[in-house]
């Protein structure tokens, strides 16, 4: 360290660090020595694995930061993206006709296109076409799938018969009614929840969640505000831009939550130099807390009568073990803005399979 920084009278800094690193090491061979069959042979054997995976854990993180700084402009440069919707009707309930209002109005998530798809379960009603076609008033149809080989499969057969890539989207939307503000509520939907989790892993694939609470008064067709969570100029996060780009929402924003000043600066200079398709907001999360900032901001927005914010997290999908050093954050909102009232949650994955 002293030798790579060279700061005034570093000779001597070095030198008492070398007296204490020879002193400790002394002392740990000397307690290796006499002690190593009573136990001080685990740390011999503890602290290389534990600096091993360490260092394995950060090549890992720096190797999946290069990738998504270099995909970035291949991104952000796509052409005009398309958007295919689906929407997946369970029932003809509160969160269908919410759902079913905003697409035909043709403002948001179904610019393209949208198609209305039913799954039967055991509890389906077996009106449900002619009740949808007096809700949709005529459009778009109900297409009843063949669930023979599950639910969850018969909804991944529609999705891929639809083309995807860099400039095709598919969006999935998931209407769901809750009870009450719980997350143990999410466990009385396990097809819903299934199929989220199945379609993180679809490449082009969006999913929007788009959580209802009984009790929760209902409103007027609201003005749509679209928020991106971003982390800063990668593929992942530009992928989300580009996805909210096909919406065509005049309010469309990308949000960042710096840790301190220095942060927030580099994140403005790399976004403004990038030439991303919307502007971006900076907002301060100390103490690396993002909850109050989060939720500060979006309620800011949502306080507003008749207001609602689209919020779209980018997600990033790999597989095997690396899928736990990453995605928490994202988890973390979702589980914190699941029942915030006037929020939708759209996540938009970004495939990084190796």
């Amino acid at each position: 360290y002293w030798q790579r920084m060279r700061v005034r009278r570093w000779r001597r800094k070095a030198a008492v660090n070398a007296l204490g690193a020879a002193a400790t090491g002394i002392v740990t061979a000397i307690v290796v020595w006499t002690k190593f069959a009573e136990g001080a042979w685990l740390v011999t054997v503890a602290i290389p694995v534990l600096v091993l995976a360490m260092l394995g854990t950060r090549r890992h993180y720096s190797r999946v930061a290069r990738r998504l700084r270099a995909g970035a402009s291949a991104v952000a440069s796509a052409p005009d993206a398309t958007n295919r919707t689906l929407l997946v009707v369970e029932t003809i309930d509160l969160g269908d006709a919410m759902v079913l209002e905003r697409a035909l109005d043709g403002r948001t998530i179904a610019p393209d296109g949208l198609s209305a798809i039913h799954v039967p379960l055991l509890r389906t009603d077996p009106g449900i076409r002619p009740r949808w076609f007096h809700v949709a008033g005529g459009e778009p149809l109900l297409h009843v799938l063949d669930s023979a080989a599950g639910p969850v499969e018969a909804v991944l057969e529609q999705v891929w018969r639809l083309p995807r890539g860099e400039s095709d989207f598919v969006t999935v939307v998931v209407p769901e009614l809750f009870r009450r503000r719980s997350l143990l509520e999410q466990a009385r939907r396990p097809f819903e929840l299934s199929l989220k989790l199945r379609l993180l892993s679809e490449s082009g694939v969006v999913v929007v969640d788009v959580p209802t609470v009984a009790t929760d008064p209902m409103h007027e067709l609201p003005e749509l505000a679209v928020r991106v969570f971003v982390s800063g100029v990668n593929a992942a996060s530009m992928r989300a831009v580009n996805w909210a780009g096909t919406l065509g929402v005049p309010d469309a924003r990308a949000v960042s939550f710096a840790f301190d000043g220095q942060e927030a600066a580099e994140l403005r200079r790399e976004w403004a130099a990038s030439g991303p398709r919307i502007p971006l907001d900076v907002d301060a999360a100390p103490y690396r807390d993002l909850g109050e900032p989060v939720l500060a901001y979006l309620r800011g927005l949502t306080e507003e009568e008749g207001r609602e914010v689209l919020a779209v997290l980018p997600e990033l999908v790999l597989r095997g073990w690396a899928r736990l050093l990453h995605n928490q954050r994202a988890l973390y909102l979702k589980r914190l803005l699941l029942f915030e009232p006037n929020v939708v949650l759209a996540s938009v994955p970004y495939q990084l399979l190796r």
